[in-house]
């Protein structure tokens, strides 16, 4: 009994040994700046002021009375659910069209996938440039076939819109995941399918995309999480900051229709100084995404597949 309890005396000290540095980095850049945050946004703390009064839930109720905050979550809802049906069906469709591909499957699988390598300020910086008004390469090229007669300026006429555009540039992911989920479907039952006269959209409808629901439905939660949280896309897409021009560079304030939560709460707190209503626009939106996860979980039963399912 005693060899058996210093054994299990080591082995504890080994397992706290092995896990220490994993506590002391969660410890020193997550728990704590997550209790200094909630702690800040219950306070009138400035940016760059030492004096702070406890003000309670003051901030949260300014803030959510606030018809541009109530605003701010309309447009980044909206575009959340713009942007992740793009990146889920273009993901779904190229992996359809993949898997039906004998030839060349790898080689295009690996040209779809590439964009998302490449850095996402990167992309939205290339973005930018191809949409400005004057100097882009779509006006240019529109007006060399004739098909305007102007210069139009894509970012201030549709600034959600061009953000949501760069959707596209992260379908490659999605389409790996449904090649990965449509290699799990039993070849059988398409050949079941087919001796009953089933035709390719009656198979999509019956088998693929039953099948499919497990990987629809993780794929739609993180990319509708994801796309909660965008930041860095209102800024480099702001159409009156012209890029290399006087004052450029992505501290302007977005347009209203593209002033996302992650924007407003970086313009409350380094633009304006205030970093308890910032810090607090954040905890909000964390409340919302984590209520809206809850929800998002309970209502698959209704229409996820499952291998106890009939």
């Amino acid at each position: 009994m005693k060899y058996k309890s210093t054994l299990t005396r080591e082995r504890r000290i080994s397992f706290f040994i092995f896990i220490s540095p994993w506590l002391l980095g969660f410890t020193l850049f997550t728990a704590i700046p997550l209790g200094w945050g909630l702690f800040a946004s219950l306070t009138n703390r400035m940016a760059f002021s030492i004096h702070t009064k406890f003000v309670g839930l003051k901030n949260y109720l300014d803030l959510i009375m606030s018809p541009d905050i109530l605003f701010s979550f309309q447009t980044t809802f909206v575009y959340a659910v713009e942007a992740t049906l793009v990146t889920v069906l273009t993901g779904l469709v190229l992996a359809l069209l993949l898997e039906r591909t004998v030839w060349g499957q790898a080689l295009f699988r690996t040209l779809f996938y590439f964009p998302v390598t490449i850095p996402l300020i990167a992309v939205g910086w290339i973005f930018r440039i191809f949409l400005e008004r004057d100097t882009g390469f779509l006006n240019l090229l529109l007006l060399r076939l004739g098909l305007i007669s102007i210069h139009i300026d894509w970012l201030e006429r549709f600034p959600r819109g061009s953000i949501v555009t760069l959707a596209f540039w992260s379908a490659g992911w999605c389409m790996l995941i449904f090649l990965g989920g449509l290699s799990t479907i039993s070849r059988e039952l398409y050949e079941v399918a087919n001796i009953d006269g089933a035709g390719y959209f009656q198979k999509l409808r019956r088998i693929t995309l039953p099948l499919l629901s497990p990987f629809i439905f993780f794929l739609l939660a993180v990319s509708l999480i994801n796309s909660l949280q965008v930041f860095i896309l209102p800024f480099l897409l702001n159409p009156y900051r012209a890029p290399g021009g006087s004052g450029g560079g992505i501290l302007g304030s977005p347009p209203r229709m593209t002033r996302f939560v992650m924007a407003e709460s970086y313009i409350r707190t380094i633009g304006e100084g205030q970093l308890a209503y910032g810090i607090a626009l954040l905890w909000i939106l964390f409340i919302v995404i984590l209520i809206f996860t809850l929800l998002f979980f309970k209502l698959r039963i209704f229409w996820v597949y499952t291998e106890t399912d009939d």
